[in-house]
């Protein structure tokens, strides 16, 4: 299970496609998008966390997903 995101800049050229993923999901593996990311630092930053602060009971769960645009932990873009 995953989540697509699209952010856009000041232009249509300027846009980043995401996913976001959630912990401990037992079909990462067989996910060809996640699994070609070069690194288990890469991958970990397309996984959400689990944020009880955001839950509410009996009716959702709450997760955090960061997207960072730009330096050595931005965000890694869907591939075209």
């Amino acid at each position: 299970a995953h989540i697509h995101f699209s952010v856009f800049g000041n232009t249509v050229r300027q846009r980043l496609v995401t996913q976001m993923y959630f912990p401990n999901d037992p079909l990462l593996g067989y996910d060809t998008i996640f699994g070609a990311l070069p690194s288990d630092k890469v991958r970990d930053r397309l996984v959400s966390s689990f944020d009880l602060s955001l839950t509410q009971p009996e009716w959702a769960l709450g997760y955090r997903f960061d997207i960072v645009l730009d330096g050595p932990d931005a965000t890694p873009a869907q591939p075209d």
